[in-house]
């Protein structure tokens, strides 16, 4: 084994357990599905009544309504049109509750079925219960619960999606970890800006990027909040970031697959790997081409080094963020370790390895610098940045006055 992949072992870190679904991808409904045309998630009711997990009211409904409509078989009812009908109704969250009221709301959201949902934290242990009912015949179409640790909400909250999406003759939606903290920090921060308090909810969503830097629904929100306080420069820097977060994920997606597919691959067999259709294929392309780039597994994660070395430098120069700046610099490390290990002998391994230079000099580990340079020159000696790698080379051997 090599120098170069003997430090990169020391590292410790995988890629992010993230959906083996790509964006974009879209399953309908299997046979005999008694999913409806559309469907509102309801916040969820408090059961304990405890505020300190008042943030899970409306977390659980935008949790589940990501996991629903990445199925692609229902159109879900926005977050922002169940704030709109609170205020216009000026209904509380036990009037949501209320069934008598289904069929008022089901107008209102234009949504043939509603999910009532509601919660209790014990200890450190949440429990779950929700159904899916039918605003016309207020039949129930599916019923399901989930418990287990809140530190495990992710999990927890999928599981529940999972049971529901199956009652109702759907496929399991793909899993997305995040951190529990991130998401609560996300949500409180969310309930602020909806309640007009944007200058508050900008702490909250930073501190949601501070646990999970590549968790997109936070950038979001601090982007809509830097819009609220007319901070239009930072709005658009978090914009650019935000667009790059999205790449990354879409990116990490495809990478995770269970069957790796290329543009091409893609454009052939669209039905094989979740698609529509080729139209749906290419619109994906055209509108995000970083998510489909690289035909191989290796090329796809230099294409993805280079994504969030991009990060990197706008959240080092837009905000000074160095916790997001060393995030994707574990993450470079991580994808070159994952490509030495899987996929060895590769022709753009070498891209992949010039990468992680970078990272190295950046941090100012310049034993590892050289050591990765030593790879790189002895074994690629023809590669296209070889004056660049040799300067980087005896910067190292200047620093460890050699």
């Amino acid at each position: 084994m090599s120098l170069f992949l003997l430090a990169l072992g020391t590292i410790g870190l995988e890629i992010l357990p993230l959906s083996a679904q790509a964006a974009g991808l879209a399953a309908g409904p299997a046979a005999g599905s008694s999913a409806p045309r559309s469907l509102s998630v309801l916040y969820f009711e408090n059961l304990t009544g405890d505020e300190a997990h008042a943030w899970l009211s409306k977390g659980l409904s935008d949790m589940l309504t990501s996991d629903l409509a990445g199925l692609g078989a229902m159109a879900l009812v926005e977050r922002e049109r169940l704030e709109k009908l609170l205020a216009e109704m000026e209904l509380a969250l036990s009037g949501l509750m209320d069934p008598a009221k289904a069929p008022q709301l089901g107008a209102f959201l234009n949504a043939e079925a509603l999910l009532y949902g509601s919660y209790s934290v014990v200890g450190e242990t949440l429990r779950i219960d929700a159904r899916v009912v039918a605003v016309e015949s207020g039949a129930v179409l599916a019923a399901a619960s989930s418990s287990g640790p809140l530190e495990a909400l992710s999990q927890v909250g999928w599981e529940l999606s999972s049971r529901l999406a199956s009652g109702l003759g759907l496929p399991v939606p793909a899993m997305t970890t995040v951190a529990t903290k991130a998401l609560g920090s996300y949500y409180k921060g969310l309930d602020l800006l909806d309640a007009g308090r944007p200058a508050d909810a900008l702490a909250f969503f930073g501190e949601a990027v501070q646990a999970d830097p590549l968790f997109a629904k936070p950038g979001r929100g601090l982007e809509e909040a830097w819009r609220y306080l007319k901070k239009f420069k930072e709005q658009r820097w978090r914009r650019e970031m935000n667009a790059l977060v999205e790449d990354i994920q879409a990116m990490m997606k495809r990478l995770n697959a269970p069957v790796f597919y290329s543009f091409a691959d893609a454009l052939m067999k669209p039905e094989a790997f979740g698609f529509a259709n080729a139209a749906a294929v290419s619109e994906l392309y055209n509108a995000h081409p970083a998510r489909l780039n690289g035909d191989t597994p290796v090329m796809a994660i230099w294409n993805l080094q280079n994504a969030l070395g991009e990060l990197a430098d706008k959240a080092d120069e837009y905000f000074d963020d160095q916790v997001l700046v060393e995030r994707c610099r574990d993450e470079i490390l991580s994808l070159a370790k994952q490509a030495f290990t899987r996929y060895a002998g590769d022709k753009d391994l070498p891209e992949v390895l010039y990468q992680t230079l970078f990272v190295y000099r950046e941090r100012e580990q310049w034993a590892l610098l050289k050591d990765g340079c030593e790879e790189l020159m002895g074994n690629w000696p023809d590669h296209r940045m070889m004056w660049a790698v040799e300067g980087m080379y005896e910067r190292a051997l200047e620093e460890l006055g050699e």
